[in-house]
């Protein structure tokens, strides 16, 4: 039976010796992703919208999951310099995106009955008060379809250390990563609820307190953008430590459900 603590033991152990190579790999994947997805955010740098802002953000979401990638295979190739955790990353892309398509595709296909009612139904969803306009069985349908959505995104939880270790096709990819978490979905969804409980406050308490600040430091230069660079580096640190402590994680459970220890 696998033990989350000694998943979590093996996580903050390899981060405590490895952090040369993989803190400033986090800095520049994680970190810089996030940081230019939040820049090139017309809410949030005031621009608008254009289809160069959109190919910008496609890119920065990629070079995260590059990122993620490249972690957890300097955890699964002890001895990998970042070069090669890199350049692994680069080329298990490719299986990981057919994987979410075929995922997004199945998901798509499932919601058509309740998107078919949502347009029937008058709904704008400007409006919120019309959502009363549903019929109810679409809110059930809804409600759960999103908790089939959130139970079968942890059962594919190992699914990025599955494809970095072994690169199998896409289809196979998701039948093993599926089979592999079959008798830990409960400790999955525990660890699941602390980590986004600890992404969501710790990211509030910083854009708050930070946040603030640098809105001030911007007002007093006149210059609101730098108070956005600032709470996007900010922002972004904390995500990228995050994500990175996430992405080591799965790739110790993925070792361990792999040995069956």
């Amino acid at each position: 039976m696998i033990s989350m603590n000694i998943v979590w033991e093996d996580t903050a152990g390899f981060i405590r010796h490895e952090a040369g190579l993989v803190i400033p790999l986090a800095l520049a994947t994680l970190l810089v992703g996030d940081v230019a997805n939040t820049l090139v955010d017309p809410g949030v740098a005031g621009m608008q919208p254009n289809p160069m802002l959109s190919l910008l953000t496609f890119l920065a979401v990629l070079w995260t999951i590059v990122g993620q990638l490249a972690i957890i295979a300097l955890v699964l190739r002890p001895g990998s310099s970042v070069g090669e955790a890199l350049l692994l990353g680069i080329r298990r892309l490719p299986t990981l995106i057919g994987a979410a398509l075929l995922v997004g595709i199945g998901a798509t296909i499932v919601l058509i009955p309740a998107v078919v009612a949502l347009l029937q139904s008058g709904v704008d969803p400007a409006n919120p008060a019309s959502f009363a306009l549903l019929p109810g069985w679409v809110s059930l349908y809804l409600l759960v379809f999103a908790c089939v959505a959130v139970w079968l995104s942890l059962r594919l939880s190992t699914l990025n250390p599955l494809i970095v270790d072994r690169q199998p096709g896409i289809i196979a990819a998701l039948k093993t990563a599926f089979a592999m978490t079959r008798g830990v979905i409960a400790r999955l969804i525990l660890a699941a609820l602390v980590y986004f409980a600890l992404t969501i406050l710790l990211t509030k308490a910083v854009q708050f307190v930070l946040g603030s600040v640098f809105e001030l430091l911007g007002r007093a230069i006149n210059s609101p953008f730098v108070a956005t660079v600032l709470t996007a580096l900010a922002t972004g640190t904390v995500s990228a430590a995050l994500s990175m402590v996430a992405a080591v994680f799965l790739a110790m459970l993925y070792r361990r459900l792999n040995t069956g220890i």
